[in-house]
């Protein structure tokens, strides 16, 4: 019997499927593509290190397309993570095709990766437990030991890019 790489492949992903579907993993057939964990995992139900860096699709969820659609000014596209980041990064456009941006990434605070900047910027009080205002990059907020950015840019909104910035981090605040 001759036995392909891909057949080994294909079990060897069905077989990690199954011994994971115990620990919210999803579930699989033979012969099937295996299901992805549901969206709608709460905090609550993961464990705490999850809980505590969330995932890059977790980071899309942390806003809604109403959210965004208020931020950019018209209506948003869907969150589409971005892979070749550090930290779990989404990223927002226009449908309309125009320019502007909402980016959101989040992870821990320190560390490599990590979500804080090398250059600081201008310190905010009132946001999490340390922000700072890093103008063409974004905001920076740390809350605890864990970090998010979120950047508005280029909207057509008559809000300030860091009132929207603010509203944003605000949001994602109440979700680490």
């Amino acid at each position: 019997m001759v036995v392909s790489v891909r057949t080994i492949g294909l079990a060897a992903v069905a077989a990690l499927t199954a011994a994971s579907a115990g620990c919210g993993g999803g579930s699989a057939t033979a012969g099937s593509a295996p299901t992805p964990p549901a969206a709608t995992t709460t905090s609550a139900s993961r464990p705490a290190a999850a809980a505590a860096t969330p995932t890059a699709r977790d980071t899309c969820t942390m806003l809604t397309a109403d959210q965004v659609t208020s931020a950019l000014g018209e209506p948003a596209g869907p969150g589409k993570p971005e892979p070749d980041f550090d930290t779990p990064e989404c990223e927002w456009q226009p449908l309309s095709g125009h320019n502007g941006t909402v980016t959101l990434d989040v992870g821990p605070w320190e560390g490599d990766p990590g979500v804080k900047p090398l250059k600081l910027g201008t310190a905010l009080a009132g946001v999490g437990d340390e922000a700072y205002d890093a103008g063409n990059t974004g905001l920076y907020v740390r809350k605890g030991s864990n970090g998010l950015r979120v950047w508005v840019f280029n909207v057509s909104t008559q809000s300030s890019r860091l009132d929207l910035e603010k509203q944003l981090a605000a949001i994602v605040l109440a979700h680490i």
